[in-house]
């Protein structure tokens, strides 16, 4: 067998301080970036569901998780998707390294470039194995810090998680969710707030108390049990061994600088419908927000709101226009709200224990939400039922429009009352629809 020539080798060989992980970071990015792309709109579909099912106490926690859920998740899928070009950068300056191993040829561009643009072309650039080497680094780098960050998130998803079990078992035993989230995050924050003081002390004037002094030994028992709690370095060494290389400042600028850039896109999708932000200058037309006047939203018509999973959906009809003698009113019932508008509005009706008692609390949710048409009134009928696309429970009217006119026309029903809402605040304004005949 011919053996290869012995002077081709290093056009084939890696450069020798290369990553020894290079190959499982494509491995590890290239398998998942597309998996990892269909979570969100799943964390999205679960989250929301469960805040569209739950009473007021356990779901004032379920933004809080979806917040931390889709921050991790965003910072992976940005994490891999940049890692893989970055990958993809070293390996054609591996590759092509290998088809020229001689490196950049300054001498054959002196003709077309002048002297002092060439030197600083050539200072600038630098030698081109210390090129690939650090683009395998800064690969690493990459990999590496955005998987810690997305490890940041885990300790609180954690915590905001056993604060809705807690809850959930309160209200389970007869007590009110409303003192139990109170109590929940009382004893959250002062956890975090005693850690910080700690963590300051220690910093100021743990030099006095040795680690074998009774004291010392407290406070290092402290810190111990903390730290099974999540609140230690140790539990995100990716973050901890890049700051204590790199430094803290430029750490925590990094991390600042990310965390905003992902909060903001996490922020953008949570309120971005319901405030009317979008991207243009459209001074002519009304805001894109809910409630608007002469306005045609997506989100009140079964055929254009698609499938994505909303945080509160709206009520919506079928279509904009409307075909037969009726108009299907689908109300969403979301808990967190209604159950309290219904205790301050019609108590009677939620202690109501006769055969009646559903229609009356049916009847309760007719008056709160004034169904008119055009204008005018009307008497409607509130059915229990089910959105067959999401699942979200609510009440069915059943409006007659055979009567009507040809045309546009306009269904409005009010907004669940806030419960927070003061007697000189001004009434929210009603939700709109308009449809066609």
């Amino acid at each position: 067998m011919d053996q290869p020539d012995a002077a081709e080798s290093p056009k084939t060989e890696l450069p020798g301080r290369t990553t020894p992980t290079w190959e499982m970071e494509l491995l590890v990015s290239g398998a998942t970036v597309f998996g990892l792309m269909q979570l969100p709109a799943q964390a999205d579909r679960l989250v929301f569901g469960f805040y569209n099912a739950s009473n007021f106490a356990v779901a004032a926690l379920a933004p809080s998780l979806w917040i931390y859920i889709k921050f991790s998740l965003l910072t992976l899928i940005a994490t891999f998707v940049v890692h893989l070009c970055l990958r993809g950068y070293w390996v054609a300056l591996v590759g092509l390294h290998s088809v020229y191993p001689q490196g950049f040829r300054w001498d054959r561009m002196k003709a077309r470039l002048g002297p002092h643009y060439l030197e600083t072309s050539r200072e600038l650039a630098g030698d081109i194995r210390t090129l690939i080497e650090r683009a395998d680094n800064r690969a690493s780098v990459v990999f590496g810090l955005g998987f810690g960050m997305a490890m940041l998130m885990l300790m609180p998803m954690v915590l905001v998680m056993g604060m809705m079990a807690f809850i959930w078992c309160y209200e389970t035993l007869g007590g009110d969710g409303t003192d139990a989230l109170k109590l929940s995050a009382a004893m959250a924050a002062l956890l975090f707030i005693v850690f910080g003081v700690m963590v300051y002390w220690d910093r100021a004037k743990g030099d006095h108390y040795p680690a074998g002094s009774r004291a010392g030994r407290w406070i290092r028992g402290f810190f111990r049990f903390y730290a099974r709690l999540g609140f230690d370095r140790a539990n995100n060494p990716l973050i901890t061994l890049y700051g204590s290389n790199e430094g803290n400042r430029r750490t925590a600028v990094i991390l600042g600088v990310v965390m905003f850039c992902v909060m903001s896109i996490v922020i953008w999708q949570a309120l971005g419908d319901r405030l009317g932000w979008d991207v243009g200058d459209f001074d002519g037309l009304p805001d894109d927000v809910q409630s608007a006047t002469d306005t045609v939203l997506p989100q009140h018509y079964a055929s254009q709101r698609g499938d994505t999973p909303r945080l509160a959906p709206l009520p919506h009809i079928p279509d904009p226009v409307v075909r037969g003698g009726y108009v299907r009113l689908f109300v969403p019932y979301i808990p967190a709200r209604h159950n309290e508008a219904m205790r301050l509005r019609c108590p009677q009706a939620l202690e109501a224990t006769g055969d009646d008692a559903q229609r009356e609390r049916l009847e309760c949710l007719e008056a709160m939400h004034a169904v008119t048409l055009d204008g005018q009134p009307l008497d409607i009928h509130f059915d229990a039922a089910e959105d067959p696309a999401t699942g979200q429970r609510g009440m069915l009217a059943m409006i007659p429009v055979h009567a009507l006119e040809r045309g546009r026309h306009e269904l409005s029903l009010q907004r669940t009352p806030r419960s927070d809402r003061k007697a000189d605040d001004p009434p929210p304004k009603p939700y709109v629809i308009p449809f066609w005949l």
